[in-house]
This record gives structure tokens, C-alpha cells and sequence, in this order.
């Protein structure tokens, strides 16, 4: 009787490893993965280029309240497009900080970092909680992520629905 008490006891530790580090680390979705040369990201790419006008003078009233997109080069070589806070613009350059760290780097990561202007691959101003104005590529992965999934999750839709 103790053996099996004890088969049982292990195979729910086990379970209950499993399940604490690798079952609940699992995104809901894979993640989305859209190939710079996209027909839809170079155009969005073009937009948010084209409306960095609009940033800049959006963000005189929403400091703290700007992210923009930027290359990052890897230590491995790989360039990742990583999101940033816009703390300041500086001229020709913008200081920014990085939000999400990047998939391909080992070692130390400044996270405060300068890029010149031109780098800006996309924007993001928070008008409000359930209004965002640019996000150019974001739009084109809820389109991608409905062509891939056939719809997308109910917490991707209420946020797709927050662009302007």
C-alpha cells in the first residue's frame, strides 16, 4: 500500500514541476513572427516614418506616455526591433529606454540608450488607456495574427480595439 501512495505522491510532484516550470511559462498563442521584407510592415514602417511630425509634437504633452520602436544589433548579430520608452529628443537623437528585452543578446544590456531619430521604425502615444494613436505595426500583427489563427484572442481584439 505504501508503494503505491508513494507513486502517487511522486508522479503529482512531478506533474507539479511540470506544470510550475514549463506549463505555465507557455504563451497562450506562439509567438508571431513577421518577416521584415512584409509588404504590410515595410508600409507600416513608411507611415510611422512619415508621421514622425506628429509624434514629436504629440509628445510635448505625453512625456511618459511615448514608445517607439528601434533596431537593436545583438551580440549574437541579429537585429531585433525592440520597444522603448521616448524619454527625450535631442536634436537629431532621442533617448530612450528599452522595454522588452531582446531574444538574441547574452551578456549586459544598457537599458538607456541613444538612436538618431531616423531610427524609428514605429511609435505608440497613449491618448488614454483605450486610445492609442500610430502603432503602425501592431496593426499589421493583429492582421497577420487573424490570417495565421482565424481570429484573434478576445484580450488581442479588446486591445486592437484601442488604435486609433
Amino acid at each position: 500500500m505504501s508503494t503505491i501512495i508513494f507513486v502517487f505522491v511522486t508522479a503529482i510532484l512531478i506533474w507539479g514541476a511540470w506544470w510550475w516550470f514549463i506549463a505555465r511559462n507557455r504563451p497562450a498563442l506562439p509567438p508571431l513572427a513577421i518577416d521584415d521584407n512584409d509588404p504590410l510592415m515595410i508600409e507600416a514602417r513608411e507611415k510611422a516614418k512619415d508621421s514622425l511630425p506628429q509624434m514629436l509634437e504629440l509628445f510635448k504633452d505625453a512625456k511618459g506616455h511615448t514608445n517607439v520602436k528601434v533596431p537593436f544589433v545583438t551580440s549574437s548579430g541579429e537585429t531585433e526591433h525592440l520597444w522603448a520608452e521616448l524619454l527625450s529628443v535631442e536634436g537629431p537623437y532621442v533617448r530612450v529606454r528599452y522595454m522588452t528585452p531582446p531574444v538574441t543578446h547574452t551578456g549586459e544590456l544598457e537599458r538607456l540608450q541613444t538612436h538618431a531619430l531616423g531610427d524609428i521604425e514605429d511609435w505608440v502615444v497613449t491618448k488614454d488607456p483605450k486610445r492609442y494613436l500610430g502603432g503602425y505595426s501592431m496593426r499589421v500583427m493583429f492582421r497577420r495574427g487573424r490570417e495565421l489563427w482565424g481570429d484573434l484572442p478576445p484580450e488581442l481584439k479588446e486591445e486592437e480595439a484601442k488604435y486609433a
